[in-house]
């Protein structure tokens, strides 16, 4: 009786199973737009994540509304801006509330097994790590940055490691009928630039692709705010750009670490079709962050400018028919639209408390009303100059906001997709202007919760002061014993 009990069961999961699709969230660390083949990087090579763009579809458009890791990773998890959200380096924590809403939580209550592997990234109030193991099923995160080899130089790769546990977490899933969301986070290719020993000839004799027309000259076109506070983003780029032959051996090492991963996701895919489970499960690809190459004097990320916020955006859907295969989406996305799209696989209303849109209209080719704009901030102090910006299909608006008097930034997209022509002081431009600015106000108000649009919590921040003026003081010292090479 008790089998043919189990028996009857048994077709009734693998029909709810079957309804509601796996979700595999790829997450990589500070990988900008262009750090892949499908982008038309022709030096790189990510043979496994071009292929998931070629039979899914590739978004060329796709923003972080924070270009922090810890920031932008809470975005993913709450579909809220970080001025909604407040967690961030140095002063509030994701608050419990906001995590009970998150995806993983909402897809675990609503029946499926949630996995997270890898750099969780954000710190949640009330949650110590031993507890927020427990709020996945199968858990093989770590709090804090990564350790490339943390069982010593001879011991393997953290990127390998992280697609072992993917494979040992699918494996897992293939024997039971519950649908799974298994989030992996990749360190690869944030510092310090270590890839895995066998990628070490990889792109040898070769040049990283540079854009011609953008000037690599320190602070380049940039308002004076850059100069009297980027410390962080100028020590870096004297480090591993200010020459040529430092920006070749820097690019190509964060090639390396990405072809790792990019190696692993190809293995996880090999996993699931040998499990049976590739017709089913859903793929997104994308990354927390985007970097500076050297553009505009700078390196590293957290400004306004398409190379620190613009990332990759894949979403592979096995189920979508042929005529949206390879397909490319325009639209503006950001990455407070990814949670309500996993949650919309699932069958699942988003909380009302999430800013963003399901991507799934834009994924199947529907004729849907999109927006025009989104919405970008830097608001933690240590990486200033603080600033936000709206970025519509033809304009790019950035206001250093913190200064008096204000500092601007104005790029016609249409004719300087490269951001390099400041337009903010133009007459011929004066109208675009001031409707920029009343733009961005909205959206702060709106997003912020805040009537200012600015709540008290920006300014009132901690920061570690201390750290800042090293910055500051490294970035001298560097400049200085350049000076002394030169002569």
């Amino acid at each position: 009786m008790l089998a043919r009990a189990q028996a009857a069961v048994a077709p009734a999961a693998s029909e709810a199973r079957a309804a509601r699709p796996n979700i595999l969230f790829v997450l990589t660390d500070d990988q900008r737009y262009d750090d892949l083949g499908a982008a038309g990087n022709t030096v790189i090579r990510t043979p496994n994540l071009d292929r998931l763009a070629a039979n899914g579809v590739f978004f060329r458009q796709s923003y972080v509304s924070s270009a922090v890791c810890m920031a932008s990773r809470a975005t993913y998890f709450t579909g809220l801006v970080e001025r909604r959200h407040a967690c961030n380096f140095y002063y509030r924590r994701l608050s419990g509330e906001l995590w009970r809403q998150s995806y993983p939580m909402q897809l675990r209550a609503a029946g499926y097994r949630t996995g997270f592997i890898g750099k969780f990234g954000v710190s949640v109030a009330g949650r110590d790590p031993s507890a927020l193991q427990r709020d996945f099923d199968w858990w093989r995160g770590y709090d804090g940055q990564g350790k490339y080899f943390p069982e010593g130089e001879k011991g393997p790769h953290l990127t390998r490691i992280n697609g072992d546990q993917a494979i040992e977490f699918i494996l897992e899933s293939a024997k039971g009928s519950q649908p799974f969301c298994l989030s992996v986070s990749f360190f690869a290719p944030h510092d310090p630039m270590q890839p895995a020993p066998e990628f070490a000839d990889w792109y040898k004799g070769q040049t990283p692709p540079s854009k011609d027309s953008v000037r690599f000259e320190e602070m380049a076109g940039l308002p004076d705010a850059y100069r009297g506070a980027a410390w962080y983003a100028r020590m870096h780029w004297q480090q591993n750009m200010s020459t040529p032959e430092r920006r070749a051996q820097y690019v190509l090492q964060r090639y390396r670490l990405i072809s790792g991963v990019d190696q692993e996701v190809g293995r996880i895919v090999r996993v699931l079709e040998q499990q049976g489970l590739a017709d089913n499960t859903v793929v997104v690809f994308t990354s927390d962050n985007g970097f500076y190459y050297g553009e505009r004097g700078m390196a590293t990320k957290f400004y306004m400018h398409d190379e620190s916020v613009r990332v990759p955006l894949i979403v592979y859907d096995p189920r979508l028919p042929a005529s949206r295969r390879g397909q490319a989406v325009d639209r503006l996305v950001s990455n407070i639209d990814l949670a309500p799209t996993l949650l919309d696989w699932a069958g699942l209303k988003p909380p009302a408390s999430m800013q963003g849109s399901s991507l799934l209209p834009l994924i199947r080719g529907d004729d849907v009303t999109w927006r025009d704009a989104v919405f970008l901030e830097n608001i933690i102090k240590e990486r200033r100059p603080m600033c936000d910006a709206i970025r519509t299909e033809r304009w790019k608006y950035i206001a250093l906001f913190e200064q008096e008097p204000l500092q601007e930034e104005l790029y016609n997209l249409a004719a300087d997709p490269l951001e390099l022509r400041n337009v903010a002081e133009s007459p011929e431009h004066a109208e675009t202007l001031r409707e920029m600015r009343a733009r961005l106000q909205s959206l702060r108000v709106k997003l912020s919760g805040s009537t200012t649009g600015f709540p008290e919590w920006i300014q009132t921040q901690r920061e570690n002061e201390a750290n800042w003026q090293d910055f500051r003081r490294t970035y001298f010292n560097l400049i200085k014993r350049t000076q002394k090479q030169v002569r």
